[in-house]
């Protein structure tokens, strides 16, 4: 067999088939690989690393990149930075707000912080610390340091924004309020320095936008400004907010044009500044008392300060020179002829003058003649105030008096507590003082030719034991002294004339010396008698001694004394006169007032004709019977321990009182005038026994002892009567009659047994014996 007869397989061809559905689960993986990559790109937002000086409050994962209120990014990493002095914090925000991350952004962490203008950063209390920032222009950049606060005007609130330029801040903060009218119209959002000084950035809120106009003026009204004086003590602040934390304040005149953000003012010191004023310069000859800041006063009322002293040695401007700056609308007020001078305490003959300024300080007053005109740039100061005269209508009149006492120029003249006019001059002349004294128009019509004036400065205390009385015209009389005067009624009144002349008496009392009536009164001593000694009648002072002198014959003294107009009646035939003093002992004091004011006379007026001199008695002369409860008469042998004011007792209860004790007619007896008092008059009947209570009773017998007896206490030590009244002898007659008064009884030395047994019923009612 040859090759050719070999047989082989015939091929089988068939065509090739289409891809593999396993071919698509590659494609489909990078796919996915491509959308996740695509997806996490998109998500992952802006990575930008941000320098911190500390990582304080600052947690990966945690501290959330917070701007206008909204979570844009959070912080993904913390760490040291390569130099070991800070931390770094990889933030990773939003990639909306990829166009505000440029070179000049800003970054810093927000948290808690307490100061005298309030609670800032509140929020991170409950969510925390967080990172705000504030956009800047530049270059895109992914790397910045951290400013250690906030930065200034960074409130994107809405409302006016204002500028304020100040020469030094102050006590102002962010925060602290802006003011008008003393409510709260916005607050300060932050502050800068500047060149020439502190930029300071406001906020007004939208409603109150309208009240700020081109023409407002802005003032800082820190704190609380006081003035005090003797007139009181003026307080000035804001608000408490403006207090604690400063604060700023503004008015606008009318007139002003809107404005509108942006708009710069300046910041005044204080209201006073803000609203103008006008610098002079005054020369003082003499610098004393000068100071800084020391008021300016026209008429009392503070126009102005002193800004700046400067001193001057030699030439004829030696002395110091005084900028004042006066307020406006003040400086319209002055011109070329006004008077300036230095207040400052004085202590002279005259009194105190100045005094206001023992408080206040020593000020600057200025006095303006003629009409208001332009104001001179330079003045010279007076060395002494000038007299004072009042350019209004009314009535001048002129007192003389042998020394001035405390009145002064200034000082109020007085009608019944009410100031009618004011001292004007005072001039020394040989026989004494003169004082001018301007009596205003309206009341012009009170001073008659009669009219009586006495000088009303201090305080007249009198009093005693019951109490003080302290008199005084007005306070003001107390501390700059005053004139008072009073008009006389009179049949005839005559109206006072301009330039009449009166006498300035030295108090009210000797005011009326002229009016009232002399009288002599003759002692046996001089004991506790002097000038000033009131006479009194019912405890009311009716005159006073004006002189003790010894008689002509060594014998005794005689008391010239002055009585009062309305006491004239007392110088009568009949009025007894006696000296009233203290007495101490052992039975009990009396007239114990007059160790604190004084011995005084006392006087009983008589009925007879007029009379101008009389004999003084050495002991009170005896009472009146009272007019009131049952008058009784005892006769005793002796009259022993009672006196005027021992006590009536029954049962050891006090019921009546001696007043008065004298000799019968024929001397054998004592006389002793009792008086029961009206509800106890039923208690003495016509069979009443007497007895006196004074002392302690002794018995003693050698088998009986010693049997000691005393009423009580009080009639042991001062003495005492006491009676008994013995029952009815039947029940048809149970008490004898009721004793009338002027009654006569017998005192008995002592009390017998049965007497004390005696215990009847009678009722105690209200009738009198009389």
């Amino acid at each position: 067999m040859t090759d050719t007869d070999t047989h082989y397989p015939e091929a089988n061809y068939q065509p090739p088939k289409r891809l593999s559905a396993v071919w698509l689960l590659p494609v489909v993986a990078a796919a996915i690989a491509l959308w996740l990559l695509y997806q996490n790109v998109t998500e992952t937002g802006l990575q930008i690393t941000v320098h911190f000086d500390d990582g304080s409050g600052i947690s990966a994962g945690k501290t959330p990149v917070i701007y206008q209120g909204i979570t844009v990014g959070t912080v993904k990493q913390l760490r040291l930075n390569d130099k070991l002095d800070g931390v770094s914090a990889t933030l990773e925000l939003e990639t909306q707000i990829e166009p505000l991350i440029r070179s000049n952004t800003q970054f810093w962490l927000v948290k808690p912080q307490i100061s005298l203008s309030g609670v800032s950063g509140l929020d991170t209390l409950v969510g925390g610390n967080y990172i705000s920032f504030q956009p800047g222009d530049g270059q895109t950049s992914l790397e910045f340091t951290a400013l250690p606060e906030a930065p200034p005007f960074t409130d994107n609130s809405p409302g006016l924004k204002l500028s304020l330029r100040a020469a030094q801040l102050g006590s102002l903060t962010v925060g602290a309020p802006v003011l008008y009218q003393q409510i709260d119209v916005g607050d300060i959002e932050g502050y800068q320095l500047v060149d020439d000084g502190v930029e300071i950035a406001l906020r007004i809120d939208p409603r109150y936008a309208h009240l700020v106009n081109d023409r407002s003026r802005f003032w800082n009204a820190s704190g609380v400004r006081i003035n005090a004086g003797l007139q009181g003590v003026s307080i000035d602040t804001g608000s408490l907010a403006s207090v604690l934390a400063g604060g700023v304040a503004f008015d606008s005149p009318k007139g002003g044009n809107t404005v509108e953000d942006g708009e710069q003012f300046k910041l005044f010191e204080n209201r006073e500044r803000a609203r103008g004023g006008r610098k002079i310069l005054v020369h003082f000859p003499d610098a004393e008392g000068l100071s800084e800041g020391a008021d300016v006063r026209l008429q009392g009322l503070r126009i102005g300060r002193i800004e700046a002293l400067r001193f001057r040695s030699g030439g004829p401007k030696e002395g110091a020179e005084a900028e004042l700056r006066i307020n406006a609308p003040y400086f319209s007020y002055l011109n070329a002829d006004s008077d300036f001078w230095l207040v400052k305490p004085q202590v002279s003959s005259a009194g105190i003058e100045g005094l206001d300024t023992l408080i206040g300080g020593p000020y600057i007053s200025v006095r303006v003649d003629g009409e208001p005109g332009k104001a001179a740039s330079q003045y010279t100061a007076l060395r002494e105030p000038p007299e004072q005269r009042i350019e209004a209508p009314g009535l001048r009149v002129v007192l003389k008096a042998e020394e001035l006492n405390s009145v002064s120029v200034g000082s109020k003249v007085y009608y019944r507590k009410v100031a009618v006019g004011q001292v004007e001059t005072v001039k020394l002349v040989a026989d004494g003082v003169e004082i001018g004294i301007f009596i205003h128009q309206r009341y012009a019509s009170l001073l008659h030719r009669e009219s009586l004036f006495w000088n009303a400065s201090g305080i007249s205390v009198s009093g005693g034991l019951s109490g003080l009385n302290v008199k005084a015209e007005s306070l003001a009389t107390i501390v700059a002294g005053g004139i008072a005067f009073h008009t006389p009624e009179v049949k005839k009144p005559q109206a006072a004339w301009e330039g009449l002349t009166y006498t300035l008496h030295d108090d009210y009392e000797s005011s009326f010396a002229d009016k009232g009536r002399e009288i002599r009164i003759y002692f046996a001593s001089g004991n506790n008698l002097s000038k000033g000694t009131e006479l009194k009648y019912e405890g009311i002072k009716v005159g006073e001694v004006t002189a003790v002198e010894l008689d002509s014959n060594m014998q005794g003294v005689v008391v010239s004394a002055r009585l009062a107009p309305t006491a004239k009646a007392l110088a009568r035939q009949g009025s007894r006169f006696w000296l009233i003093k203290p007495e101490l002992g052992l039975v009990g004091t009396r007239n114990i007032e007059t160790l604190l004011t004084g011995a005084y006379i006392s006087v009983l007026p008589g009925s007879g004709e007029t009379q101008t001199s009389f004999v003084g008695l050495e002991r009170p002369p005896r009472q009146p019977a009272p007019a009131k409860g049952l008058n009784l008469v005892l006769s005793a042998e002796q009259r022993g321990s009672i006196k005027e004011g021992v006590k009536v007792y029954y049962r050891d209860i006090p019921v009546g009182e001696v007043f008065g004790v004298e000799l019968s007619t024929d001397a054998r007896n004592a006389l002793i005038h009792i008086n029961i008092e009206p509800r106890y008059a039923t208690l003495v009947r016509a069979n009443s026994r007497f007895w006196n209570a004074s002392g302690v009773s002794v018995e003693f017998g050698l088998f009986s002892g010693a049997a000691v007896r005393s009423s009580s206490v009080e009639s042991l030590i001062a003495g005492g009567i006491a009676f008994a009244t013995p029952p009815g002898s039947s029940e048809e007659q149970p008490l004898a009659a009721q004793a009338t008064s002027g009654q006569h009884y017998h005192l008995h030395k002592r009390a017998r047994d049965e007497w004390q047994e005696w215990s009847p019923t009678i009722p105690i009612g209200a009738t009198t014996g009389n």
